[in-house]
């Protein structure tokens, strides 16, 4: 429940038993007066902020909105922070909405996880432009997306993994032929800095660990975690192992659709 939610309401507020005993109360106050109130008709927007943002400046969104409706465009998500633009973009959702539909993007939002990101909307028209594009991800780089949304599942309040149990996770899909570990070691840690260009983890300053961004979960649709699943259920198979042999995860070639977004 919002603050909104408990205040009472308006009818409460004005009633004449609210006022303590004895003391008067103000007269009305004269419309005219208030129109002369900060330079402009009663309604208008005058608080601290509320002006033109730079020269030029047309927009009907106060200055908040307009920085949350840049980061949604600009950024890959939107994080749930107390300093950042999550409560503007809740403030003003419906608005940031609209204004991103008229870009051809859907804006998306998990409260309960507290992420939000744009996605590219199925436009049908000639005349509309692609202004998110998918990202694709190695075999590899998949192989360990889909081990990390479980890791984040298992622990969401805390969703820190280290650099060495991801790689140690991806050697277990090297083809038992494969005798250069030390190469595979490194094809595993392309898969992780892809997965860092994508926004999906964050490397912790100083360490060896890695934050695991909730919007992984977004990426990674109950769909799509079942067509992973079962392609490397069908590498195990093939070579009798956690996922090597011929179609094991020794090579970059093979690539899985991170998304519909930059997320």
């Amino acid at each position: 429940m919002t603050s909104d939610d408990r205040r009472p309401p308006f009818e409460e507020a004005v009633a004449d038993g609210l006022l303590p005993a004895g003391r008067a109360r103000a007269a009305p106050l004269d419309p005219a007066a208030l129109a002369q109130v900060g330079g402009g008709p009663v309604g208008s927007v005058s608080g601290p902020g509320a002006g033109p943002r730079f020269d030029g400046d047309t927009s009907e969104l106060p200055p908040e909105a307009c920085w949350a409706l840049q980061e949604l465009i600009a950024a890959p998500h939107v994080l749930e922070q107390p300093r950042g633009h999550w409560p503007a973009l809740l403030r003003h959702e419906d608005k940031l909405r609209s204004r991103l539909s008229e870009l051809g993007l859907l804006l998306e939002i998990n409260r309960e996880r507290g992420y939000a990101f744009t996605r590219q909307a199925s436009e049908p028209s000639p005349h509309s432009r692609t202004l998110l594009r998918a990202r694709t991800l190695s075999l590899a780089a998949s192989a360990l997306a889909l081990w990390l949304y479980n890791q984040y599942l298992i622990t969401p309040d805390d969703p820190v993994v280290e650099e060495s149990d991801m790689i140690d996770h991806l050697l277990g899909y090297k083809p038992p032929a494969d005798t250069d570990e030390a190469g595979f070691a490194k094809r595993a840690r392309a898969a992780i800095r892809s997965l860092e260009d994508a926004h999906l983890i964050r490397a912790v300053p100083g360490t060896s660990r890695y934050l695991v961004y909730p919007v992984i979960t977004a990426v990674l649709s109950a769909e799509r975690v079942e067509v992973l699943t079962g392609r490397y259920r069908e590498l195990a198979a093939v070579s009798g192992g956690a996922g090597g042999g011929p179609g094991g995860l020794g090579g970059d070639d093979d690539s899985q659709d991170a998304g519909d977004s930059d997320a």
